[in-house]
């Protein structure tokens, strides 16, 4: 058995994303319990080129719990992905009505002729809990006796609970789910009215009020001195868009001293969005991998101009080459490189060892110049030479307020 911490803060921080995306690997079946499930976490291991491969041939049963997180978003997510590896992934929503109990499970397991691999832990299936989360798991390899064991474990258990197992696309699931969707809007709304993120006390008080009170019920104000919501007859209306109402949102938080990097990025030929860096940059920044296929994963996320996050880009932490050291920015594609000398920059913030905002600029854009200065600052220009900074990301922000990164600053 081997035991790991996910941790952000730790520079020897193990994902239980990866761990999954491994144990799948030379394995014909597998199911999955566990009590939470976002849209992100669902696809961060669904469509990883590894579980890919898997259901190629294998069958996966994953069981998500609708109790609380699990909400619209989730189940449309995991309704597309059913349908498209139809007959080797099936899913099923556990619904239950034990008061003063909750479905709370979180692990998988794989198997194969000769044996398997049983993963147990804490994270659920949300991008918080596969890669941000402070949690614990293990990993647990099994010779054919053992693996057959769990596996009539789970089928046992799995025929026990068919009363509380339903299709995505059953009435009652879509109710819980919506449930937890307003549940979640609500939370939203409060935030925004009271303008803070992180008071879990007021926010229990909330959730206790909106659970005795009508629907229509609107609070506005919160006195911090006595800590009491006030309720007010005119009703404010906020806008809350679906971003906000993804429970993996506050993942993707920059603090002032994290790790940045600006770089210049290369032609290329035609395809510049596949971003060469030197082997250094590429890790010691990233902590990607050269030359050695490992099942590391890099997870890159673009923020607009305006703010607006992009989908996220999991790559793998390899070299195609031995000298050819790459990632593929999503936010480049369809766009022309430009002509003359000026070259795009790509400034990209950690936000844990693996994981990455990054806005590119490009040199028509009201930032560039700003930009431009703070690398000549650095290093001098040169024609033949990329250049690749690495600063804290105080130092950026500080000479380029204009950011749209900025927006994702965590002021806590």
């Amino acid at each position: 058995m081997a035991f790991y911490i996910q941790d952000p803060s730790y520079s020897k921080s193990e994902y239980l994303h990866e761990a999954l995306i491994s144990a799948c690997v030379g394995n014909i079946k597998g199911g999955g319990a566990y009590a939470f499930a976002s849209k992100d976490g669902i696809e961060l291991l669904i469509e990883d080129e590894n579980f890919k491969q898997f259901l190629k041939e294998g069958k996966f049963l994953l069981v998500v719990g609708m109790d609380d997180i699990t909400n619209n978003y989730a189940i449309k997510t995991l309704i597309k992905l059913q349908e498209k590896y139809k007959g080797n992934l099936k899913v099923k929503a556990y619904i239950h009505k034990g008061k003063g109990s909750t479905f709370h499970p979180k692990y998988s397991w794989f198997s194969n002729e000769n044996g398997g691999v049983l993963i147990l832990g804490s994270g659920n299936l949300t991008q918080k809990g596969l890669r941000q989360n402070r949690e614990a798991y293990t990993v647990e390899k099994c010779n054919k006796q053992e693996i057959a064991a769990i596996e009539r474990e789970w089928n046992d258990w799995i025929e026990h609970s068919k009363f509380f197992l339903f299709d995505l696309d059953e009435e009652i699931v879509h109710e819980r789910a919506s449930r937890n969707t307003h549940r979640m809007k609500s939370l939203v709304e409060f935030q925004k009215k009271v303008g803070i993120s992180e008071e879990v006390e007021w926010l229990c008080k909330y959730l206790e009020l909106i659970q005795k009170q009508p629907k229509e019920s609107k609070y506005t104000k919160i006195e911090k001195d006595n800590k009491e919501i006030i309720k007010t007859k005119e009703p404010v209306h906020l806008v809350v868009y679906d971003e906000d109402l993804d429970i993996d949102l506050t993942y993707w938080t920059i603090s002032l001293e994290a790790e940045a990097l600006i770089a210049e990025i290369p032609k290329s030929g035609s395809r510049w969005q596949q971003v060469n860096f030197d082997k250094e940059t590429f890790e010691e920044f990233f902590g990607a991998t050269c030359g050695e296929n490992g099942m590391y994963r890099i997870i890159l996320r673009n923020i607009n101009h305006d703010g607006q996050l992009g989908e996220l880009e999991v790559r793998p932490s390899v070299s195609v080459l031995s000298h050819n050291y790459r990632f593929e920015l999503a936010a480049a594609r369809g766009l022309c490189y430009p002509e003359g000398l000026e070259r795009p920059l790509g400034v990209f913030v950690k936000v844990s060892p693996r994981d990455f905002l990054y806005e590119l600029i490009m040199p028509d854009d009201e930032v560039y110049g700003a930009c431009i200065e703070i690398v000549n600052s650095r290093k001098p220009y040169s024609a033949n030479r990329m250049r690749r900074i690495r600063y804290i990301f105080r130092e950026i922000i500080e000479a380029i307020p204009q950011l749209a990164l900025q927006k994702r600053l965590d002021v806590d």
